[in-house]
């Protein structure tokens, strides 16, 4: 069980990190830069956001699975901290990188 604690903050560090790639990806793809999107710019664009959140998704249910009630909800706060703060190091690092 310990493996699988370990192995749910990491995957939400390193989905932190992408985080922001994804949300900026997303945005450009699905309403364009510089010019209107196409309708398969726009498909993609989506898919990525829902490929992204369908991971988050699985990793919770996944390292999740056998506890009980209380230990979920305790578990679900410390991914959500790690998520949360490997996203403001990243968008950190893109707004302060030369």
């Amino acid at each position: 069980m310990e493996r699988i604690k370990w192995f749910g903050a990491i995957a939400h560090l390193l989905l932190g990190f992408l985080f922001p790639y994804v949300l900026i990806g997303g945005i450009v793809l699905v309403y364009g830069f510089m010019a209107p999107s196409t309708g398969s710019q726009k498909a993609y664009g989506i898919a990525i956001v829902l490929v992204y959140a369908l991971i988050i998704l699985g990793v919770n249910l996944w390292t999740m699975r056998r506890m009980d009630f209380r230990s979920k909800w305790r578990r679900l706060v410390i991914h959500a901290l790690c998520w949360a703060a490997a996203a403001i190091v990243s968008f950190a690092m893109l707004r302060f990188s030369e």
